[in-house]
């Protein structure tokens, strides 16, 4: 049971966080663009559970895990905003600029729900 836990509550937890950005358009308030701001979402979803999972099976201790989750966070959302900046300074004509906004803000969802997974994720203590 317990191992069923371990998947079925930072499920759950990132599914109803996930539908929460979405349905307050929080991306799109943060500061994505129109058009995917509620795909990157979605892309980022998978992503996330993915990392944690990597993370916990490398044995990754908790707190650092959940500190360098959060600090990538943070490195992915700034890179996307900072594209965001260029992008529109270039009168939408820098194209890099325009991908670091677009997989800055999947970078910012995925370290998002990697670090919400590993908050809620159960972990066994050993002493």
């Amino acid at each position: 049971m317990r191992r069923l836990n371990t998947v079925l509550l930072p499920g759950a937890v990132l599914l109803v966080f996930a539908l929460i950005a979405q349905i307050t358009g929080l991306t799109l308030r943060l500061g994505a663009h129109p058009w995917w701001a509620q795909k990157v979402i979605w892309i980022g979803l998978p992503l996330g559970i993915g990392l944690a999972i990597i993370a916990g099976a490398l044995g990754i201790p908790r707190l650092p895990r959940q500190g360098g989750f959060a600090l990538l966070t943070l490195a992915a959302f700034l890179t996307a905003h900072l594209g965001k900046s260029r992008f529109a300074a270039s009168f939408a004509e820098d194209a890099l600029a325009g991908q670091a906004w677009y997989f800055g803000w999947i970078a910012t969802c995925a370290f998002a729900a990697a670090t919400l997974a590993s908050l809620f994720r159960y972990s066994r203590q050993t002493h």
